[in-house]
Order: structure tokens, then sequence, then C-alpha cells
């Protein structure tokens, strides 16, 4: 379950990061830029959560099957929001 709901909150990170980029208004792009920064927190912060689950399960094997791939997908999650918001902060400062 916490696997499914990092899941949702990365792709509301990149949704919120996103929404500035289309629309023309930019008003709320401050706003979406810390609310998709702060789902990508969360994100990260129910797969420690999930990690802690299995130490405290003592499922070290899944531990070890699945740290490489939350590594890439926690780095793809945090490259991925920065690059969104940082496209969404360019286009609203060069009006």
């Amino acid at each position: 379950m916490l696997n499914i709901g990092s899941l949702i909150l990365g792709f509301c990170a990149w949704g919120f990061a996103g929404v500035p980029i289309i629309m023309k208004k930019s008003s709320a792009s401050y706003r979406n830029s810390v609310a998709s920064f702060s789902f990508c927190l969360i994100a990260l912060v129910l797969q420690l959560f999930e990690i802690n689950r299995r130490v405290l399960l003592g499922d070290y094997a899944a531990i070890e099957d699945t740290i490489r791939a939350v590594l890439i997908a926690s780095i793809v999650l945090i490259a991925v929001t920065v690059s969104l918001n940082l496209a969404a902060f360019l286009k609203n400062t060069r009006k």
C-alpha cells in the first residue's frame, strides 16, 4: 500500500509541476511548485517507511531485490520534479 501511495504522490508531484508550464496564467506557479516538491518529499518518505516495514518483518531478501529499483525511481522522481519546476520557473520569469 505504501508503494502505491508513493507512486500516486510521485505522479501528483509531476502534475503540479507541469500545470504552470501548460497554463497561460502563472498566478499559482509558486504554490504549484511548493505542492510539487511537497508531494515529491512525501513520496520519498513513504518509500523509507516501506523499507522500515520490511526491516521490521525481517524480509532482507526483499530489500536486497528492490533497493536498486527504489534508488533509480527516487533519482528519476527528483530529477523530473526539479526539471519541471525549473521549466515552470523559467517560463514565468521570461514574461
